[in-house]
């Protein structure tokens, strides 16, 4: 008596590397005890291989991401974006005193501190954020050579004594000292209470 020929699924389940019409990979169905045969597999075909330098690459891409978006994030800041803001050119003013957007009090000191490569030239204080009506208060600027820092502080017997109360501006002009013919502006608002 001759013993029936296996069916085409039996054969290509005995080929290693081929699959069945349901997708399962031969080896990869479960064994005739419901355990899974020598694949391992689910049945729902191979699971892809991760290797170590391509784990190494994907939590460096995230990385590489995370360290852009905080970069990024620092330097918007918090800041609501309005016309008060700072408007800097380039690297030449390093900061702005007090800050935009601050609430200071009539006393405060308004400055601005620059990169060494620069010099101020005028510092104009606006008692109003249409920057009319300003004061160039550049003869009374106290320098602080070492930290480029320049600063005005109203007073008595001052060309201003004190801040207008509400929004006030500046406007600092500054020429860079290897081209003093080259001026440009940095200005800013802020509420004085």
């Amino acid at each position: 008596m001759t013993e029936p020929s296996p069916s085409p699924e039996d054969r290509l389940g005995a080929d290693e590397g081929l699959t069945h019409r349901n997708g399962d990979r031969a080896g990869d169905s479960p064994d005739s005890r419901g355990q899974p045969g020598v694949g391992g597999g689910r049945g729902d075909g191979p699971t892809p291989a991760r290797s170590p330098l391509r784990m190494r690459m994907i939590i460096a891409a995230l990385a590489v991401a995370g360290l852009v978006g905080l970069t990024v994030a620092a330097l918007v800041g918090t800041g609501g974006g309005g016309a008060g803001d700072a408007v800097t050119a380039g690297p030449a003013v390093t900061r702005v005193i007090p800050e935009p957007g601050d609430e200071v009090l009539q006393q405060q000191r308004v400055g601005v501190v620059l990169d060494a490569r620069y010099r101020l030239t005028a510092l104009t204080v606006f008692p109003n954020d249409r920057y009319t009506g300003g004061v160039n208060v550049f003869v009374e600027v106290d320098e602080v050579e070492g930290l480029n820092m320049f600063e005005f502080a109203p007073g008595e017997g001052r060309l201003i004594e004190a801040l207008s109360p509400d929004d006030n501006c500046v406007r600092a002009t500054f020429v860079p000292i290897a081209r003093p013919d080259e001026s440009d502006t940095t200005q800013w608002c802020f509420s004085v209470s």
